[in-house]
This record gives C-alpha cells, structure tokens and sequence, in this order.
C-alpha cells in the first residue's frame, strides 16, 4: 500500500506533443505572383512585416498559396497543382483548446479578483490594525478613568509586550528552521555587528513608542509621530541622491522634490510637537509624564525607530550586502543576523520591559486571573487584593476596618462599567491577525509584480482613509469602542493639516515603492525588502520604507545597465538516434513553435522598442548519433535513413505547425572532424543545427552527445569566440581556486544568463513552459537545473500504469524534494541547465570522465542525467522542480521494453543515490539547501526500495493466509515459490526468457492483488476502523485523492491507480529483481534495431540497388574469366586429351561460378544489413569475400579510398561543401583528440569488463536478496510471536488490537513520509500558482484582426513579366489599392498606442509601416523574379548541354 514512496521516480528520456499552435503565415502573396520556393530571404520578411506581435488561432490561411517541391523552384508553367495531385494530408482540423482558453481566461479573471482582494486586506489591515493598537494605547493611557495603576492597564501592558515579541518570535523560529534545514552561511563580522546594533535601537524605540508615547496622545497626533519617523531617512536620502547625481535640470528637480518632501516631513513634526506644547493638561496625575518627558520621549522614539531603514536610502549601506559583481543584493548571513537578532531583541524586551517600560507591573500570573475575574463577575466597585491572592468583590454593605499601614500593602482596583472587557482581548487578536496577513499580502504582491495596485497604492492611502473614517465617526457622535478613538477638539484640524503635508512628503520620499527596479517574478522577500519580517505595530510604515530602492551611486548604475544588457540565451539540445517519423515530426514542430514564439519578442522589443523582460535568443542543435553509413557501391560515406526520414520530416512539420505548405531553403552543409552539419535557418531567423555524428570519427551514445555539445557551446561559443575572456593574458587556470576568478565579467554574466535545454529527440513542449523554467533560473542563481512535468504519451496497459506513476511521482516525490531540500534528478528529456552551473569545476569535465569501475557504467551511462545532477548538487548548486512547466513524452508501450527502460533506470538511480549519500558531510557543507533532515529522509527512502520486494512478497502472504484460509506454509510457498524461481531464471536464462516469465507471474500476481484489497477490508473489519492499517489506508487514499484535486488537469490520472495496485508486484517486485539480475548489461534497451521510413526515394534507392548488383555482377564476370584463363595458362593441357582437358575447363568453369556467385551474395547481404541496421563500420566491400587476398591484389578503379565529403554537395548550387572557420575546426580536433576520439574495440577489455560487470552483479544481487531475506524472516517471525511480543491498542468498543511493535514502526515511519510529501505537495502547489498568477497578463495582444486586414492586401494582383530584369524602385507601390496598405498599418499603429493625445506619433507610425510594407513586400516580388530568372537560365543551359 505504500510501497510506491520506495521509488525513485525517474522522468527521463522522451516526449511528444499536446497540441499545436497555429501561427502566422509563410507564403507568397497571390497578388504578387505564384512563387515556387520559399526561401528565407522571402519568407522572413514577409514574417516579419504581418507577424509582428503574439499569434492568434484565429488566421485565415485562404488566402496563403506556396508551391514547392523536393526544395527547388518550380517552373513557372508548372506552378498549378496538376488535377490529379490535389490531394492532401496533415489537414486535420484543430484539436479543441476549449480547456486551454478557459484555463487562460479563469486566471485573468483570478488575477483581477486577487487584485481587488490584495486591495481591499492591505487597506483594511493597515485601518484595523491602527485603530485597534489605538484603542489598546487610549485604555493603557486613561488616567481620567484610571487615576491609579489598574489591573486592564497591566494587561494591556503585557499585550504591547507580545504585539513586540510575537514578531521577533516568529522571525527567530523561522530562521531556526531555516538555518537547520542548511542555510548556515556566515555573514561579514561589519554586517552582523550592524544589524545588531540597528535591531537593538530599533527594539528601544519601538517599546519608548508604545509604553511612554502612544498613550498620551490622541489617533492623529499618533499619525503625525508615524510620518515624523521617515524624516532622518529622508535627509539621507536627499544627501544619497545629491552624491549621486550629476546637476542636470531633470536631476535638479528631483533634487528639489528631495528637499521638500524633507521640509515637509519636519513640518509634520513640528506641528506635532507643537500640539503637545500648547495642550491643555486637564487632569494632572502623578502617572501622567510632563510636557518636557514626552517631548523627550517622542524625539528619542522617532530617531531610534529611523534608524532601521536608513540601509534603504543609502548606497553607502547596500555596498555592505551587494554582490561586487553584477550589484545584486546578496547578504549570504542573513539567516545568522537575524536569527541572532531576533533574539537579542527578546532577551532586551524582557529586561527593558519591567525595568524602563513598566517598572511597577505586576506579575504576569496576577494580572491575568485578575483581568479574567474582573470580566467574568457582574459587581462594580473597589476590590481588595494584595501582591499574592485575589479575594472577592466587596458588596456595598460590607464594612473594613483597615490601618494605614494596611493600605500601603493593598492595591485598590476600580472596576469601571463602561468598559467591555473584550474590548480588549479582542483588540489585541484582531492587531496581530491583521498585521500578520497585511504584511504577508505585501510581500505576495512585491513578489508577483503587482505592488503598484496591490502593495504602494493601498498602503499610501490607508492611513488617510483611517483619519478620514475617525473624523466621520466624530462629527456624527458615534460612541465607538468607548470613546478610545476621540480626537482632541482644539487643535484637530492643525493636525490634519500637518498630517496631509507630511503624508505628501512621505509619497514622495516612498515613491520607490511604485517601480519594479530589476525585479524578477518571484523574487524573494529578502531582495525586496531590508527586512522582509513584519513589525506589527505600525505595520504600514515598516512595508513602505523597508522596500529596497536603487541607492547605487552614478558609476555603479551605469556598470548595472551595461551588464542588464547581456540578453538570455537558450540552447536547445535535442539528442537523436532512431526516432521514427511521429517522434521526429514531434520534436519539430516544438522547433517551430518556438522559433515564432521567440520571433514575436523579438520584433517586439527590437523593431517596436518594448520593453520585453522575457525575451530570449535561442539557437536549436540536434546532435545524431551514428548518423554515417557506407555506400559500398560508391565507396562513399554519408548520412543514414534516419538522416534523410529527418530531412523529409522538416519541412512536413513546418506544414503542420503553419497549417500551409511551405519550403524552407535547402540546409547549408558542412563537412566536419566529426561527421558533417546540416544548418537550417528557420522563419523566425533562428537556427536548426543537425550534427551529423559518424562513430568512427566521434565517440556515440548520449551522454558523449552531451559532452560534445556542451564544450561547444561553452568553449567555444562562450570562450574562444569572445575577445578577451578572462582578465589577464595566458592565464593559468590550475593555479585559481576558482575558473570564475580571471574570467571577465562579461563572460561570468553572459555564462549566468545562458541556458541549455536539454531535450529527448521525440519531445513535444510549448514555448511559455520555456518561460517557466527560465523563471526559476532567474529568481536564484544558484539554482542550476530546473525540470518540468513529464507526462507520458501512448496508448495500452503499460502507459496507462505509467501515467499513475508519473502523476504520483511528480505530485508527491519531487514536490516534497524541491520544498524540503533539491531535486536529485533533472530528466535529460525536459531540463533546463545553466551555463554557469556546468561550467563549475567537477561538473562538466567530471561529467567526460571514462568508466573505469564496474559501478561507473551503472552511474556514468545508465542515467546520464542523474550522474550530472549529482555533480552539481555535490557542487552546492540547487536543481528545482516547476510544475507548471509540462512537456509530453513517448512512454514505452511494450512490456519487454518497459522493463529494459527500467532495468537501465533502476541501478542508475540506486548507485547515484548512494554516492550523494555516501558524501553527504561534503554535500551539506558546500550546498546549503541539502540539511541532515534532507538527508535522512533520503535514507529512509533508500532503505524502502531496497526492501520492497519483501514488502510485496509479505503483504501477498498475509493476504492469501486470511482471505483464503489456508495453512501458513501453503501461503509461503504461493509467493515465495515463483519469486525464488524468478530468480534463477534471471540469474541463468536468456533475456527473452526472462521477460516472458516475467509476463505470466505478473498477470498471476496482477489476480492475487485483489485478495490483497480484500484482505486489507477483511483486516479492518475485524478489528476495527480505527486500527493502524485502515489509518494508514484511509491517509494514503485521502493523499491521493486531494493531490489529484490539487492537479485538476491531471485528475484524470487517478482513475489508473486501480491498474497500478493491481501491478504493484510487477514494478515493485519483478521489476527489481530483473533489474538486480541483469546489472551487467549495460546496453540501452530501447529503439534498438529499429529501421528509418522514408517516403520520397524509392525510386533512387531502386536505382541505387539496381546499379550495385550490376557492378557485383560485371566484377564477378571479370573475376571469372581471370580465374580460368589463368587457371588454363597454370595446366598442361598439351599432355591431356580432348575429352580430359574439356571436362577439366568444365569443372574450373563450374567452380568459379559456385563460387563468385557465394561471394556476390555474402556482399549484398552483407550490403543490406548494413543499409538496414545503419551500423556501417567503415570497413571496405569483400572484408570477409572468399577471394579477398586476389581483389587486393588487383583493385579496380572504384575501389578507390573512402569519400566522406561528397555528400555535402549532393542538392545544393555549391561545388564543394560550405567551410567551418579555422577556429572552430581547430576546436572540434582538439575536442575529439582529448575527449571524444572513438573507443577502439579491445576483446580484452570487453572481456574484462564484462567480469567487472558479473561480479559487481553477484555482490549486489547476494547483498539485496538476503537484506530481503532476512526481513521476511523477521517479519514473518514477529508476526508468529505477536502475542508474546506485541503492542496492544484497547479500542472503546471491540476487543483489543495486537500488533507486532517492528511492523508498527515501519508503518509509522511511512505514514510520517506520506505527510511530509503531502505538506511538500501543498507548499509547491501554492508555489505553483503564484508562479502561473505572476505570468498572467491581463491585458491580451490583439493580432486576429490586423493579420485578416493584411491579408487582404493578397487580394490584388499585379501581373509583372518574369523575363525581366528590371527591378523595381522600393518605395514604388507594388499593390494596386494603396488605401488597403493605408488603413492596414494605421489600425496597426492604433492597436498599439490607443491614447488619444498620442494622436500625432500615431500617424507618423502609421506613415512608416506603409512604407516597410511597401518596402518589404517589393523586396520579397523582386527577389522571386531573380529566382525565376536565374531558374530560368539553368534550364536553358542544361537544355543546350543536352
């Protein structure tokens, strides 16, 4: 039931595609002419001038009509599809997105609504936590009503007490946890000495407020002390800004506004303390400060509480915690500051408060069962009490005879009626609640990037609208909370004058807070704010001034924008091998997708000056493995069937995606040390880079295609094509603790903003999960890897289980993985790793190391992907899961092949586990989000895979034994008996056996589940419904059924969990001991001997074939007639008579001809196994012929050295393949010569690993089988001595329970595992969807419309004379109605700028767009007429040649 914690779920290795969006349009304008080819000098343009904003689904493609064929232009009388032929495919209509537009339009709406929410909890929060903390100060500082110290004052006094400490004890709990669970970074000695200091004066400060300020001044005198705070922050500023910044006039003025809003600041407080100057004192008690003390009190108050967000108008103070590098904010001990801080101010609060603050409290314990005696009795009056006991209320006729020494040692307590004592108490929880959640809200909408409606306009006009709501209050002679809230009649409206000019002075000192300074979504609170934990008692003042503002001085400004200018670039890596056409098509349209994606944010913020914070370059490289056959015909080496099904599949895709038929040019080919390169240039103006890899040149297999791509695009493309890399010249690198340390700044940042999205080649995704991942990136830059949710695509049993398996993994495993510490693996077939990450040392050059050990082939090539993230994750970097970011993959749909994807997974992850494990001292100390706790819960996890054969085998037993009541024995020997056979067979028969067995005892077992279902019912009937296992039971289905509630797309998923339980033997059984039994094969297990399927050549592989049998055939005829002449010259025939010597030439005649004829045979189908299998080794033709010594001897003429360039010129206008820069080849040699030369084939080392290999397997499979062993026996011996050994639950009705105490444990443990992945579960599902809520935008870019007005400019056409070479002037119009061009881009320079006084840059915009339309469009009709021309002339010429 809950064995499926024991696996480590492993999203990897392939994908497919949801959906496709359709796009804009490719095409020739009918207008113009009929064109043949869509080239990208064309297609591009066009692309450019009417697609420039986000694609719409709604396009009409009538209009579009492109006509190509095998990538060369047509001729022009052949343009039309020939009746016969009109018949097409990929026509299918679009699959139904009502789900996706609903999804989209249900978070615009949630974000509207979450907008006015965050509105509505920041005003009302800041407006009750005012008036509340009011109330609570009025009552503390009511001398009239309380002319000697009572018992309500006392309480009240311990509630300022908490509302101080409450905050403090819930940042030093926070920074516990934070610092157990690894963050122990130690901060400078000047930071920490600073934050002490500044929390300390802060603390004294804030309780002089509260305890000696608040109390004696009425809510808007209050108010004006709050705004008189700011006024040392705001001559910091001022004198920041003035240090600054040069004297401009723009900066003048700020400067000006800087030195109001100061004077206005002042003005506030001067009029504050000028109200206390001239205020009457009405009642005068001993209790009640003097004039001079409050003043006193106020000026000490407001500097100590100013000078904590002082650090967020100086420069001078963000250089202490900003990173030298790239100027983010980076306090690396934060954690430690705070933690020491929080509690230091607690340990100063208790000292100060009974000393300084309210030395003659009482008790703690007497002012509490006083103030609840007080309000549970109904009696006014005096009450009697001394400093240790309570005594009654005294009646009104009751007589005391007291001494005046017994008056000193009473304390007299008048109980007032009109006071509701839950006035109090309820003041108080409404205070800490509001502030709380006010604060919290804030934080969110910094977080979400909505703090202009969501964060500073609330919190500026709370405090307004809350003297506004007192001023109603106190015109219209509301009696609200008794009387607590009155303002002082005589001087009110001085006051509200003085507060208005101070609030407008703090706008202005605050007005940071309505800009989004180099903010990422989701940035942490620490990064936005000095101190992100709340105060609570003036919540809205701590918000506004803690938020960090951009205090750089001029130099380090301008240093921030040369560096912000480093764009994100992602590479997309989609490793291939023998996908078929489905898979291929897939990946491809992913391609495309992207490509219009990326091209949209690129005209956006290039051609249309936006401000795009997502934009993104990206360029697509798909390394082919074993991509190079030989030709034995030709004796030439080229690309495979799988090669040239891909050339077919790319321009089918771009069909698909664009839904028209469209042409891309013809690849640029190159001839590399490795193989060769096909280049594509997409319509977007991205690249699609196919790296043509040929095993006898490179090394093959995946994780060497990772190396080969990633020390491309680091070492070269990031290093040797920079200028100056690194900061001195020649550098050596083996002296630097750190590679980062001479590399230039530039370099480090383009290495950080730099990507690579590592793909399967059968993978289908959308570009916004692209985003998503990159999000994360961006929000930590120690995060070095970010995965996606892998969903399973196919059809069957075998998919069906696995998509139960994926949902729960991703659901419950690596949601609680990312929350409590790292995810241990980010899949190779959606994972997105930073560049910075893998440059690191010990990680990509650790990641090239040859196995060596029996171990290393498990850890190395089984799962690549999970070796690479252990290196990082051993590095210190963090890998991160985001939910939201989905990508489809192929999921095996056969069993046999399943259980090969499994048995390379499987020991995979067991052996890069235990290596994380086994360094764990290392790991914690250099990566600060792996704790201990992490740690063991790993352990722990670990420890239940390894036993969860047993597990199954117990719970199988146990159910068999009550459900069908037979004897122990016949119990054991129906699960233990196949399961021992099982492993025989795996240990001795072949793999095929294996696997066939395999089937049937999953099937058998499948059936013997469900007497495990009805055994468990069984269980808690008998025993009860509140027995351990039905608890378990009911929390492991509940977990299940509200993750799927949580995951409502993916609620679907749930419904295979009946097939999974049933399977539970298969994959937690079977499975692993098929993978444990066959750890020595390390091959891959999947798409092996799989044959390509192309569509187009048929015909010249006929010819091809045809022309090789000829040649086999013209050389054995030769051979032949060799052989005899020669074999008659060698006989004495003169001795010999006629009869002789004609049957000796029979027999000479008849032997050669059986034999050439074998050896014709052995080539060809040596031939077709090559073709076939594409595993051509480069051996020469007749290897292994029967007369291979007499070839040799005599070569013929086309059995000439092997030509591997040939194919570079084959379909191209070029007589020799394109050429690499010199660097470049240089740097692939070098790569190949250190790295990645080809493995030579060593019969001795094979043999010898393949010992290494069986022995490793012997040792493990010995370990595991008897760890298994040995628990079955325990269990099985524990549960036969229960009722010796055993832990008895009584019930309230019903006998009592008897459990064994080990199997107790163990199911404890568990269900302790399954909350922790549950609580893991809703973190990162909240996590999840302020993610989704920080990417919606709200306002949608309209481009439906504007594509059909252009589409209309298609409608009249204009007939030109292809045999011309005149070519038109650009600005001359190509269109016959100029007025459509006209009102086309005019409505298209509204869409964009709808202002109205924004009337005149309008026009003139609209004036330029007729103009690049006009422009772009001639340039597209001209460049077909040069097409045609010169298509025209190469006819003609090879018609001469003819």
């Amino acid at each position: 039931m809950y064995l499926y914690l024991g696996r480590q779920v492993e999203m990897a290795n392939s994908s497919d595609s949801c959906y496709s969006s359709p796009a804009g349009s490719l095409s020739s304008i009918p207008g113009i002419a009929p064109r043949k080819h869509l080239g990208h000098s064309s297609s591009q343009q066009f692309f450019k001038t009417f697609a420039p904003e986000m694609a719409s689904p709604e396009i009409k493609m009538s209009d579009i009509n492109i006509e190509a064929q095998n990538g060369n232009p047509l001729d022009e009388s052949d343009h039309n599809t020939a009746l016969w032929n009109i018949f097409r495919k990929d026509r299918l209509p679009e699959e139904s997105k009502w789900c996706v537009g609903f999804t989209d339009s249900f978070f615009r709406v949630f974000k509207i609504l979450f907008y006015i929410f965050l509105f509505l909890v920041l005003i009302g929060g800041v407006i009750v936590t005012r008036g509340s903390l009011q109330i609570l100060a009025s009552l503390l500082g009511d001398h009239e009503r309380y002319p000697t110290r009572a018992v309500t004052q006392d309480f009240i006094s311990y509630l300022f007490f908490f509302i101080i400490a409450v905050p403090d004890t819930f940042k030093l709990f926070q920074s516990i946890s934070q610092f157990v669970f690894g963050n122990r970074d130690s901060p400078k000695c000047a930071r920490f000495l600073t934050v002490m200091i500044r929390e300390a004066v802060h603390l004294f400060g804030l309780g002089c407020l509260l305890f000696k300020v608040m109390p004696y001044l009425d809510p808007v005198q209050t108010c004006l002390v709050t705004l008189a705070v700011p006024v040392l922050p705001s001559i910091v500023n001022l004198i920041s800004y003035c240090h600054r910044k040069a004297c401009q006039l723009r900066k003048g003025i700020k400067k000006l506004f800087n030195l109001l809003s100061s004077i206005c600041l002042i003005a506030a407080f001067v009029v504050l303390i000028f109200s206390i100057i001239l205020r009457r004192k009405e009642i005068n008690t001993e209790k009640e400060p003097q004039k001079v003390e409050l003043l006193a009190w106020v000026v000490v108050s407001v500097i100590s509480l100013s000078t904590r967000w002082i650090e967020t108008y100086s420069f001078l103070c963000r250089r202490c915690i900003e990173d030298k590098k790239d100027k983010r904010v980076s306090d690396k001990g934060y954690v430690t500051s705070h933690m020491c801080s929080s509690f230091l101010r607690i340990i100063l609060l208790i000292v100060l408060f009974p000393t300084l603050y309210c030395p003659e409290i009482r008790g703690i314990n007497e002012t509490y069962n006083a103030f609840i005696s007080m309000s549970s009795t109904n009696a006014s009056g005096l009450i009697s009490l001394n400093c240790t006991e309570i005594s009654k209320p005294i009646s009104n006729d009751t007589h005391m005879n007291l001494s005046s020494t017994d008056l000193q040692n009473i304390t007299v307590i008048r109980k007032d009626e009109g006071i509701s004592y839950r006035l109090v108490i309820n003041s108080y929880v409404v205070h800490i609640i509001a502030a709380f959640l006010t604060t919290h809200f804030s934080v969110l909408a910094c977080r979400l990037r909505m703090q202009v409606f969501g964060f500073a306009l609330p919190l500026s006009l709370a405090t307004p609208l809350y003297l506004i709501l007192l001023i109603v209050l106190e015109e219209t002679d509301v009696d609200f909370a008794s009387n607590c809230l009155h303002l002082n009649a005589e001087y009110k409206w001085l006051l509200i004058t003085g507060f208005m000019i101070g609030w407008v002075g703090q706008i202005w000192v605050c007005r940071h807070v309505w800009f989004k300074n180099r903010q990422d979504r989701l940035e942490f609170a620490q990064k936005l704010f000095v101190l992100p934990h709340y105060c609570s008692a003036f919540v809205e003042l701590a918000l506004l001034h803690s938020r960090r503002k951009r205090n750089r001085s001029e130099m380090d400004y301008t240093k921030e924008l040369e560096v912000s200018k480093t764009d994100t670039k992602v590479y997309i890596c989609a490793t291939m091998w023998h996908e078929n056409r489905i898979e291929m098509k897939q990946i491809l349209i992913s391609i495309f997708r992207l490509d219009h994606h990326q091209f949209q944010y690129e005209f956006s913020k290039k051609d249309l000056k936006a401000k795009e914070k997502d934009y993104y370059t990206f360029e697509a490289h798909i390394p082919f493995d074993d991509a190079m056959e030989t030709n034995k015909a030709t004796n030439t080496r080229g690309p495979n069937d799988f090669v040239r099904q891909f050339m077919e599949i790319v321009n089918e895709a771009g069909c698909a995606f664009y839904k028209t038929k469209i042409m891309l040019d013809p690849p640029k080919k190159y001839v590399t040390p490795y193989g060769g390169r096909l280049e594509w240039e997409l319509p977007g103006e991205n690249k699609l880079v196919v790296h043509l890899k040929d095993k006898d040149k490179i090394r093959h297999k995946k994780r060497w295609s990772q190396i080969m791509y990633m020390y491309y695009f680091i070492g070269y493309e990031l290093l040797m094509k920079e200028c100056n890399p690194t900061t001195i010249a020649n550098p050596n690198f083996d002296d630097m603790p750190s590679i980062f340390e001479i590399l230039s700044d530039e370099i480090k940042q383009k290495a950080e903003n730099t990507y690579i999205l590592a793909l399967d080649g059968d993978v289908d995704f959308q570009p916004e999960a692209l985003q998503l991942l990159i999000d994360r990136m961006k929000i930590n830059p120690k995060v070095g890897a970010t995965c996606g949710r892998i969903k399973p695509k196919g059809s069957g049993p075998v998919v069906w289980y696995q998509r139960f398996e994926y949902a729960i993994g991703h659901w419950l495993q690596k949601s609680a993985e990312h929350m409590f510490g790292c995810v241990l693996c980010s899949p190779g077939c959606f994972s997105l790793f930073r560049v910075k990450a893998l440059m690191d040392d010990n990680v990509m050059r650790t990641y090239a190391t040859l196995p060596t050990e029996a171990r290393h082939f498990l850890q190395y090539d089984q799962g690549e992907d999970r070796w690479l993230c252990t290196l990082m994750l051993q590095q210190g970097y963090k890998i991160e899961y985001c939910a939201a970011a989905e990508a489809i993959t192929f999921a095996p749909e056969d069993f046999k092949e399943f259980f090969n994807q499994r048995r390379r997974w499987m020991p995979s992850t067991m052996a890069n586990i235990l290596d994380l494990l086994q360094s764990y001292a290392r790991t914690t100390k250099v990566n600060s989000n792996i704790s201990y706790f992490y740690v063991f819960y790993q352990i722990i996890l670990f420890l239940s895979s390894v036993l969860g054969p047993s597990t199954v085998l117990l719970a199988l037993e146990s159910a068999i034994a009550s459900v069908f009541g037979v004897e122990p024995w016949v119990a054991y020997l129906l699960t233990y008996g196949p399961t021992i056979l099982f492993i025989f067979i795996c240990l001795k028969a072949k793999t095929n056996t294996q696997l066939n067995i395999a089937i049937v005892l999953s099937a058998v077992y499948a059936l013997l589940m469900m007497a495990v279902f009805v055994g468990t019912l069984v269980s808690i009937a008998s025993e009860g419904w509140y027995t351990p296992t039905g608890m378990f039971f009911y929390i492991l289905v509940g977990t299940f059924i509200i993750a799927g509630l949580l995951h409502p797309h993916e609620f679907g998923d749930l419904l295979w969990g009946v097939l999974y339980f049933i399977c539970i033997p298969a994959g937690y059984l079977f499975l692993i001991i098929y993978a444990i039994c066959n750890l020595n094969n390390v091959s891959w297990g999947t798409r092996e001997n799989k044959t390509a399927v192309l569509e187009h050549s048929g015909q010249d592989r006929k010819k091809n074939k045809k022309k090789e049998t000829e040649d086999e055939i013209d050389f054995v005829t030769t051979e032949m007639i060799s052989g005899m002449i020669k074999q008659v010259k060698n006989s004495n025939l003169a001795e010999t008579s006629c009869s002789e010597a004609f049957f000796s030439i029979f027999r000479w005649i008849n032997n050669l001809v059986i034999l050439k004829s074998l050896e014709s045979v052995q080539n060809i189908f040596d031939k077709t196994k090559d073709e076939v299998d594409a595993v051509g080794d480069g051996q020469t033709v007749g290897k292994n012929s029967l007369f291979k010594s007499r070839r040799m001897k005599a070569p013929r003429p086309r059995r000439k050295s092997l030509d591997d360039s040939s194919w570079a010129t084959e379909n191209v206008g070029q007589s020799s393949p394109s050429k690499l820069e010199p660097l470049e080849e240089r740097f692939w040699k070098d790569l190949i010569h250190f790295y990645l030369y080809p493995l030579e084939a060593d019969k001795k080392k094979e043999e010898k690993d393949k010992e290494m290999l069986a022995e490793l397997r012997n040792k493990v499979a010995f370990g595991f089988f008897f760890v298994n062993a040995l628990w079955l026996a325990i269990m099985t011996a524990m549960n036969e001595a229960k009722y010796i050994i055993n832990i008895t639950i009584t019930q309230p009705t019903g006998s009592p329970i008897v459990i064994e105490p080990l199997g107790f444990v163990f199911l404890v443990i568990f269900t302790v595992l399954l909350v922790l992945q549950f609580i893991g579960m809703v973190m990162h599902r909240h996590e999840t969807l302020l993610h989704i809520l920080s990417i919606t935008k709200l306002k949608r870019r309209k481009t439906g419309d504007i594509r059909e007005k252009i589409g209309l400019l298609a409608k009249d056409d204009v007939s030109y004379d292809s045999t011309s070479v005149n070519v038109k002037d650009e600005e001359e119009a190509i269109y016959c109605n100029e007025e459509t061009i006209k009102r086309a881009a005019e409505d298209l320079a509204a869409s964009r700028h709808a202002v109205p006084y924004r009337y005149e840059k309008r026009q003139k915009e609209a004036f330029n767009l007729r103009k690049t339309v006009r422009k772009k469009l001639n340039y597209q009709h001209n460049q077909d007429t040069l097409n045609r021309q010169r298509v025209g002339l190469q006819n003609r010429g090879f018609q001469s040649r003819e």
